[in-house]
């Protein structure tokens, strides 16, 4: 057994140099014990006639727990198992010869010793896998732990925070904005950008916290992750402020389910009120639509009844007139608002000859009033006309 155990342990330190230092130090008296109990457990059941004790497989679990928990690869770990089975087999081969043991046992030996160091691998492997899953499922329950902290409606607590990231090995960054995808598909789109993008759920659906979004090449990364599927960026903010760049993205993307804004694509929402309309035009390479690029239509539309309320109060004059009198009449007016009151461009824009402009202008003056020469009344029809375009049947 000493000799079996050492020509094994000087093959691995021979061909894997990784473990040259492993095995001369204390970690190398687990692996020998490991080694000799392997041996012994093939040796019991042969001679009994019955498959080896499972002992030694729970051992070499442990021993691939181990592995991993020192920081040691799974490929090099397997190719020091083969070298090592392979030593076993020549050395046995030696012994079994000088005993003179016929050639067809010698041959059966060789085959049990390779079948059942294939299940030791196999243990190895399991025990390997099953610590990384380990730690990969604790490493996301902290990060969930740091994503609860950073969306809490009630504030962070800093301190909390900084204990948690550092246990999830999350450097806490100087800014953050979330993403939030329509399709719901946070953890493909996580994968895609980077190890650093915290994945959360809540009971409004589920949403992303970039690090740094406003990094070079950052914004075309996220389209990229999208894969041309719909996803608000919310505006970037402190990484405090983290809840309020999430609140805003889900309200755009409502705006945009609801018809009121329109989507990246430059049209109104498709069928399922999230994807383009096939039949409105060519759809861009992803769908990321950003928060800041729709801060107006957010403040206009923002609250349904107040936007309402400033349709009825400036637009108000000109719901008695025809659908089509009052579509022609708004239509001049946001353009003549646009366009800083200038007649000829406003013709131009409206293809219309000036002196219909100046007739309608005209009929809009003797609706709404003294509005057309009021700074603060003009801003407000501007707004009234942009909640109309993104209202209900607009």
């Amino acid at each position: 057994m000493p000799k079996l155990v050492r020509h094994v342990v000087e093959a691995v330190e021979r061909e894997s140099p990784a473990y040259r230092s492993v095995l001369s130090g204390p970690e190398g008296v687990g692996i020998r014990i490991g080694i000799e109990g392997a041996i012994s457990a093939f040796l019991d059941g042969a001679e009994a006639g019955v498959h080896p004790s499972a002992d030694a497989g729970e051992l070499w679990q442990r021993l691939g727990e181990s592995e991993f928990q020192a920081g040691r690869e799974l490929e090099g770990l397997r190719a020091a198992f083969r070298t090592g089975s392979r030593a076993l087999w020549r050395e046995a081969a030696g012994v079994l010869a000088a005993a003179g043991m016929a050639t067809e046992l010698i041959l059966a030996v060789a085959e049990g010793i390779f079948l059942y160091t294939d299940e030791l691998a196999a243990d190895v492997v399991e025990g390997y896998l099953r610590a990384r899953s380990d730690e990969a499922g604790e490493l996301e329950r902290r990060r969930r732990r740091v994503i609860a902290l950073l969306t809490d409606p009630g504030g962070v607590d800093l301190d909390a925070l900084a204990r948690a990231a550092a246990l999830a090995r999350w450097p806490v960054p100087r800014s953050i904005a979330a993403l939030v995808p329509a399709a719901g598909s946070a953890g493909a789109v996580s994968r895609r950008i980077g190890a650093d993008t915290l994945v959360g759920a809540d009971g409004d659906g589920v949403f992303l916290l970039v690090p740094d979004p406003d990094g070079p090449g950052r914004r075309a990364l996220l389209a990229r992750a999208l894969a041309g599927e719909l996803g608000a960026l919310g505006p970037t903010v402190e990484t405090l402020a983290a809840l309020r760049s999430l609140c805003w993205s889900r309200r755009l993307l409502d705006l945009i389910a609801s018809g009121r804004v329109r989507g990246p694509w430059g049209y109104g929402p498709g069928a399922d009120g999230l994807g383009p309309d096939p039949g409105a035009g060519r759809a861009p390479a992803g769908g990321l639509i950003a928060v800041e690029d729709h801060l107006g239509d957010l403040i206009v539309l923002g609250d349904a009844d107040l936007a309402d309320a400033l349709v009825q109060r400036r637009l108000g004059p000109l719901a008695g007139l025809p659908a089509a009198e009052r579509e022609r009449l708004e239509e001049t007016l946001a353009a003549w608002l646009a366009h800083q009151r200038h007649t000829p461009s406003v013709a131009a824009a409206l293809h219309v000859h000036p002196q219909t402009v100046r007739y309608r202008i005209a009929k809009l003056r003797g609706l709404l009033g003294g509005a057309l020469d009021d700074p603060g009344a003009r801003l407000e029809l501007e707004m009234a006309l942009r909640a109309r375009a993104g209202g209900p049947g607009a």
